[in-house]
């Protein structure tokens, strides 16, 4: 167990590093302007990832994936759902003016494929094939440089080849995954009715869930950009993406949580959450260690990294958000196993909505971009010890109540 531990953290960090190296070289080539309207872009897609994410990878690995009605609606479900966000989210971005109409149809291609490699990073984590995660994510991010590099040797790199780059890399990595999937795995079932209820059933919800942290970035993006224009945004993006080192850290332990607990039919929330405290305490003791180093680093990488320092108040503001997400997503992951994924849903939307309001508000009283993430902070923690407070721990006592 301790090794597909290690594993999750691997895998999410070879999608961080990805995630890194690409905003590094938009940066670079495009300035803050441009790194400011990739990141929305960006966003979007880890938007529509997250759907997909919640709809279909979530139900996969609690749900009986082999059944054959199960697995049809599962797979109808994520290329539905997907081409139907790449479209949507095509359009969005046109009608704004964000990107020309070229630039609209690669977003769309980028959405889909970007949504279908991470269904293949989700079915490799339900079989704990972590480290097989890691090496697909890799893959992207090598199929991606290849693309970038050629075009930096043949001419000036523009967002067009940005977005050709990350739907090479993407069809590098389901190519891969298809070949590092267990054999059992490595089919698919035509067209059979009866799955689509329970696939939705669950679905649901976690879809919801799974949008609201990509979603409320997005949102927080879009207000910057509107209240400060997109330098802002891109100076905003240069802190976020110094520290997320750290959150991708504790999405990978959290996606190990998930699964290990959807794993153990048999444990009951009243054992599993001690489990989760511990998981809250070693989550925000290594934020909290690795923020230290980069806060100390921040002159020397900095610059090196970004041509730029990113603010000192912005890096605070997206350490404190990045410790809120310790706290609340394995309370979260706990729950939604335990059969309370509505009330999960609920309770991080009262939370989100809120943060959106009091961005809103901040910005609109004149306060830096900087100061946003800690709005986001103060809403995802209460979220967090309302999900513990209000599920998890009158579940627990309605079961040792049963026992007894």
């Amino acid at each position: 167990m301790k090794r597909s531990a290690v594993g999750a953290i691997g895998a999410q960090g070879a999608q961080a590093l990805a995630s890194f190296a690409l905003q590094i070289i938009v940066v670079r080539a495009l300035g803050l302007g441009g790194l400011g309207t990739f990141s929305i872009l960006y966003g979007v897609m880890v938007l529509v990832a997250g759907l997909i994410t919640g709809f279909v990878g979530d139900s996969l690995v609690v749900l009986d994936r082999r059944e054959r009605p199960i697995r049809s609606a599962l797979q109808q479900s994520a290329i539905a759902l997907s081409t139907i966000a790449a479209a949507i989210s095509a359009v969005v971005s046109l009608a704004s003016g964000l990107v020309t109409l070229s630039q609209a149809v690669l977003f769309a291609i980028a959405v889909v494929l970007f949504a279908l490699e991470e269904m293949m990073r989700r079915l490799l984590m339900a079989n704990i094939g972590f480290w097989r995660v890691a090496a697909i994510d890799l893959s992207a991010l090598v199929g991606t440089m290849v693309v970038l590099g050629t075009a930096a040797l043949t001419g000036r790199l523009s967002l067009d080849l940005v977005l050709v780059a990350v739907s090479v890399g993407q069809v590098v990595a389901i190519g891969l995954g298809i070949v590092l999937l267990p054999r059992e795995e490595r089919y698919a079932v035509p067209f059979v009715r009866g799955g689509y209820r329970a696939v939705a059933g669950y679905g649901f919800w976690r879809a919801n869930q799974q949008l609201l942290r990509p979603g409320l970035l997005t949102v927080v993006r879009t207000l910057v950009t509107i209240f400060l224009g997109l330098a802002a945004t891109g100076l905003l993006e240069t802190a976020r993406v110094y520290v997320a080192p750290p959150l991708q850290v504790i999405s990978g332990l959290t996606s190990f949580l998930f699964v290990s607990y959807a794993r153990d039919k048999t444990a009951k929330v009243s054992d599993q959450l001690p489990t989760a405290d511990r998981a809250v305490g070693v989550l925000l003791g290594v934020t909290f260690v690795m923020g230290v180093v980069l806060v100390l680093a921040l002159s020397l990488l900095g610059p090196l990294l970004f041509g730029t320092t990113p603010q000192i108040t912005a890096v605070l503001g997206w350490l404190a958000y990045t410790a809120s997400v310790s706290a609340v997503t394995p309370y979260g992951a706990l729950a939604a196993v335990g059969g309370r994924q509505a009330f999960v849903f609920a309770i991080r939307l009262s939370d989100t909505v809120l943060s959106a309001i009091a961005v809103v508000v901040m910005l609109a009283l004149g306060a830096a971009a900087a100061y946003a993430p800690l709005a986001l902070a103060i809403g995802s923690i209460a979220g967090g010890l309302a999900i513990r407070t209000f599920i998890l721990v009158p579940l627990a006592r309605k079961e040792r109540r049963t026992e007894a």
